[in-house]
């Protein structure tokens, strides 16, 4: 598998450089980012398929959260070839690490990560983007990381529905567009792989709707809740917060509750050669 720098950080690092709050290592994240698997991995593999991953290819799975996609890699790539699944942390990842021998993992922080030049065939990220501050320094390094005719697959989501919406409930308003208002970053991701020399630049978008009773809504329910855990913990939680999140935790289970929520771009690029 290809090295790592040396500014790859242990085990015990942690990234502190993001608008990212949850430990993937807590019982609810592991919860959630099953959830978030059910609800992505469909259109992540249709991706994958598209790109004709296959036996001896060498990938990055950069945020690799609970590791489906790690697995599917690495049932893909085979013996010849590798994962190299990066996460601040690998917890929900090191029983796939045991079991498959073809996977490395890498616990750092995106912000500061070395990736060796000249390495993947494949980069992949999912929902990781939107939640750095230094997301073209990311995405710089995963370029360079490219083998030539090597291809980086990002999946990132825009809060521009939930922004655009002209008379939102108010438990919405107060709880849900705040959280999406900094994810404006994978509108302009193709033309940036454009204007930094890649090639066979697509970007396939879809809308989300959140709407009660559905698994997307039982996803936003757990977040949510971590979020919340987090605000009373640092005893910064005020009552009209807690009215508002009480009431939009409601909404989530109410199936009459449908607003449009997110677009989820789906860039896919290639590095000439």
């Amino acid at each position: 598998m290809p090295p790592m720098a040396d500014r790859t950080t242990d085990r015990t690092a942690a990234s502190g450089a993001g608008r990212y709050p949850l430990r993937n290592s807590s019982d609810r994240e592991g919860t959630r980012l099953k959830l978030l698997e059910q609800l992505s991995d469909p259109a992540t593999v249709a991706g994958f398929e598209a790109l004709g991953v296959g036996l001896g290819w060498q990938c990055a799975e950069l945020g690799a959260g609970g590791g489906s996609m790690v697995q599917w890699l690495s049932e893909h790539v085979g013996g010849g070839g590798s994962v190299t699944a990066v996460d601040r942390d690998t917890t929900q990842l090191r029983a796939l690490e045991t079991a498959h021998p073809n996977v490395r993992l890498v616990e750092g922080d995106l912000c500061t990560l070395a990736l060796p030049p000249d390495s993947f065939d494949l980069v992949h990220s999912r929902s990781v983007l939107m939640h750095l501050e230094c997301p073209e320094r990311v995405v710089a390094e995963a370029l360079s990381a490219l083998r030539p005719g090597g291809w980086v697959f990002f999946e990132e989501t825009d809060g521009a529905p939930a922004q655009e919406l002209a008379d939102p409930p108010r438990p919405f308003a107060q709880v849900m567009v705040p959280i999406a208002a900094p994810w404006r970053f994978a509108r302009g991701l193709a033309g940036l792989l454009e204007s930094l020399g890649m090639t066979e630049v697509r970007d396939d978008v879809s809308e989300y709707r959140l709407v009660g009773g559905t698994p997307y809504a039982a996803f936003w329910r757990y977040t949510l809740g971590s979020v919340s855990e987090m605000i009373r913990t640092g005893g910064i939680a005020e009552p009209a917060f807690e009215v508002a999140l009480a009431q939009m935790t409601a909404l989530l289970d109410d199936p009459s509750f449908s607003v449009p929520f997110t677009v989820r771009h789906r860039v896919r690029a290639r590095r000439p050669g």
